[in-house]
């Protein structure tokens, strides 16, 4: 196994003060994400920071430019990690993400981040139609509330969903588990 870590749109549009989006479960996922950063940088594996950027100006958000866009201050990123921006929920779509990871012959990704509906299941998706494997992270992604019809669907039911449908494309799980199996 060759892993990769890819830690997807861990920026401040999640988080108060800035964020228009902000995540109930977001600072405990953030938590796990700091803890694959440190197992993969100890292990000197690659990592991929993931970045989403609205091409629309007006854009309400992840606007280029506007504090919600930038990079959530307890994440950094180290010379030797990739930064890649995205502009649809697909890590792959229109970015160099599949050549990069050809070039350092990665076969297994760990997703982690932000939102585990939409650019974590998405960029799982399209790991698997490459004929990745993908170790989705249980507790380092996380989502909020949505709506349907009036009805609230509560982000603990939106996030345990995306991980049922997530176990057709992926192994499904948590930080610790995850950091056993690269480490081994």
């Amino acid at each position: 196994m060759k892993p990769a870590l890819i830690v997807i749109d861990v920026q401040n549009e999640y988080f108060a003060p800035h964020g228009q989006w902000i995540l109930p479960d977001g600072l405990a996922a953030l938590t796990h994400i700091q803890e694959l950063l440190s197992a993969f940088r100890q292990h000197r594996l690659p990592i991929f920071h993931i970045q989403h950027e609205s091409p629309a100006p007006d854009a309400p958000v992840f606007r280029k430019g506007s504090p919600g866009r930038e990079v959530h201050p307890e994440i950094s990123i180290l010379p030797g990690e990739k930064q890649i921006v995205k502009r649809v929920p697909g890590a792959f779509y229109q970015t160099s993400l599949e050549e990069d990871l050809l070039a350092v012959q990665a076969d297994t990704l760990i997703i982690c981040g932000y939102m585990t509906h939409m650019c974590c299941d998405t960029t799982t998706r399209q790991a698997s139609e490459r004929g990745l494997r993908v170790l989705f992270a249980t507790d380092a992604t996380a989502t909020l509330d949505l709506k349907l019809n009036d009805k609230v669907i509560p982000h603990q039911i939106v996030h345990e969903t995306t991980l049922a449908i997530m176990t057709r494309f992926a192994s499904i799980l948590p930080t610790t588990e995850i950091i056993k199996t690269i480490t081994q």
